[in-house]
């Protein structure tokens, strides 16, 4: 089965097994937007590490091109899986309202993502010393709070308004 198959039906059954109201009952006191949030931030990580290792070590690009692409990609694949499920209460059918909140999901995630993660992972790595992939984690580990705060207060409240 190819990677991008198995990553959709991985999904699939995510979505499948937690239902908002499996997720309300088994953590009651967790908001359920910020577990499916959380989940999709999960699968991002999954997608950004195998993208950078695949173009760092496959592909012979470099550490830091390859976080770029990375980043981009994961923000991509966590844009489309939050928008469909973690803010599908929020959504507007319309094209043009689809592609405002692309661009605002992806300038927050860029905001406290994207600088973050690519940031720390290069001060890590070449001042710290520590392996890129290592470095990497820990660098997407800095901007979660802010990008769900972010996303939740910006890229989906504002698309409820315009």
């Amino acid at each position: 089965m190819a990677l991008g198959a198995s990553y959709l039906t991985f999904i699939s059954f995510v979505v499948m097994v937690t239902k908002a109201s499996v997720i309300d009952r088994v953590f009651a006191r967790v908001p359920a937007r910020f577990l499916k949030f959380s989940i999709v931030g999960g699968s991002g990580v999954i997608v950004n590490m195998g993208m950078l290792y695949f173009l760092t070590e496959f592909a012979g690009f470099y550490y830091l091109a390859s976080s770029l692409i990375a980043i981009e990609v994961s923000i991509l694949c966590n844009f489309v899986l939050n928008d469909l499920w973690t803010w599908g209460d929020k959504k507007h059918q319309t094209k043009k309202r689809y592609l405002e909140r692309m661009a605002r999901y992806n300038l927050s995630a860029a905001a406290s993502g994207f600088l973050g993660n690519f940031v720390i992972m290069t001060v890590l790595t070449e001042a710290g010393g520590l392996q890129y992939l290592l470095s990497n984690f820990i660098g997407i580990g800095v901007g979660i709070l802010l990008n769900y705060f972010l996303n939740d207060r910006w890229t989906y409240k504002a698309a409820m308004k315009l």
